[in-house]
């Protein structure tokens, strides 16, 4: 009988796992042959362990579910897992957008000092078939043994990245524990466009995305495909969700329509059109917005009548894309969905109707925008969790 069991080593299982007191029957099960597989390739490597806002400016970027976050980040928020690094001698830097990496830009780093306190044994290769669950007696069936415990956290990812474990495994055991689930989507992906554009490559700092009430702000990548960067990641959920068939994109979304177009008017107007243009975009996308216009590159800005120009600043300002779908969610940066909210005590991370089971990160229902946010929620209700379940069987 062991008093907590936690399935998983992403950071949230781990976080877990540093908090839980040191003299509590702990067993960690883990599928992979080693620890936080999917930890050690964010950020392309180098791990953005959080962002470095005040507890209320990080809940302010999340917009699904942030009501469920607001005990979680105030016991253990940005700053806090911040001190946390430094305290276990791990250097970090900030970045643009407050974006906090290791010094050394190695998510190993990040994963050692995780790892360096828990001295409880890790069972490698053991793979979680079954629970069973009654109160006070949580049957645990592996690939190799069978467990008992009066504690469970589950804290094995979303869908993302299957190749590093991160396989769907928490709705299988939500099933086995009756546990009421979201259905998945994918979250923090970009979008495939109908049409095929001949702008791979072309990136843009600074757009907003709309399309019914919402605006979404951030830079813009032009892929084979379709659209991504931040801009598009931030809204491809809703774009998923709601079925969005057609985006509008502000390329310059500093300058007022009425500004646009004194600027264009106002330009030389022996210059060519283009000439223009490529003072503020690419020149294949400068080609691009004069194709829409039926214009020839080498348009004078002296034949522009006012029509033509007050449809060049709409097509700048309000660009049209006809969208085919979002990348799957295999294919995402974050899953959406998971454990519904509604059936977990937030300030513990504990299932309320499954007594001593507690599902952590990226299990919940809930999740952020790319940039640090989502490890801080999987390290902060990790951390919950793990001081909340030493009450939980001391209790008892």
């Amino acid at each position: 009988m062991y008093d907590v069991i936690i399935i998983g080593t992403g950071p949230a299982g781990l976080m877990a796992a540093n908090v839980i007191d040191k003299n509590t029957k702990l067993l960690i099960l883990e599928k992979n042959d080693k620890p936080g597989k999917k930890l050690l390739i964010t950020g392309g490597g180098r791990c953005n362990v959080t962002n470095l806002k005040s507890n209320n400016d990080f809940l302010n970027e999340i917009h699904h579910n942030r009501k469920h976050l607001y005990s979680t980040i105030n016991n253990f928020g940005p700053w806090d897992i911040y001190n946390f690094f430094i305290d276990n001698n791990v250097p970090l830097k900030e970045e643009d957008e407050n974006k906090i990496f290791p010094v050394s830009d190695k998510a190993v780093d990040i994963l050692n000092a995780l790892l360096k306190n828990i001295n409880t044994k890790i069972n490698y290769n053991e793979c979680v078939e079954e629970i069973i669950y009654k109160e006070n007696n949580i049957k645990i069936i592996t690939n190799k043994d069978i467990y008992t415990t009066k504690n469970l956290i589950v804290a094995t990812g979303g869908t993302s990245f299957k190749n590093t474990g991160s396989s769907g495994d928490h709705i299988m055991f939500a099933k086995m524990l009756n546990q009421p689930i979201i259905d998945l989507y994918p979250a923090e992906t970009g979008i495939i466009l109908k049409d095929k554009l001949d702008l791979a490559g072309i990136s843009l700092e600074d757009v907003r995305v709309s399309f019914n009430k919402n605006e979404f702000y951030g830079n813009l990548m032009f892929t084979h495909k379709g659209l991504s960067g931040s801009s598009i990641m931030k809204s491809s959920e809703y774009i998923y969700l709601d079925k969005i068939n057609i985006i509008n994109i502000d390329l310059l979304p500093n300058i007022t329509d009425d500004e646009l177009y004194n600027l264009i008017i106002n330009y030389n107007r022996e210059k060519e059109i283009n000439t223009f243009l490529n003072n503020y975009f690419p020149k294949r996308l400068s080609s691009y917005i004069l194709n829409v216009n039926n214009l020839q590159d080498n348009f004078k800005i002296k034949n522009l009548t006012k029509t033509q120009t007050l449809k060049l600043v709409e097509t700048i300002k309000k660009c049209t894309f006809e969208i085919l779908k979002t990348y799957d969610i295999n294919e995402a940066y974050v899953t959406g969905g998971g454990i519904d909210m509604k059936f977990i005590n937030s300030k513990t991370m504990e299932s309320t109707i499954n007594k001593g089971v507690y599902f952590v990160g990226e299990c919940l229902d809930i999740h952020g925008p790319i940039g640090g946010y989502n490890i801080t929620l999987a390290l902060s209700t990790g951390y919950t969790a793990g001081i909340n379940v030493g009450d939980n069987y001391e209790k008892k």
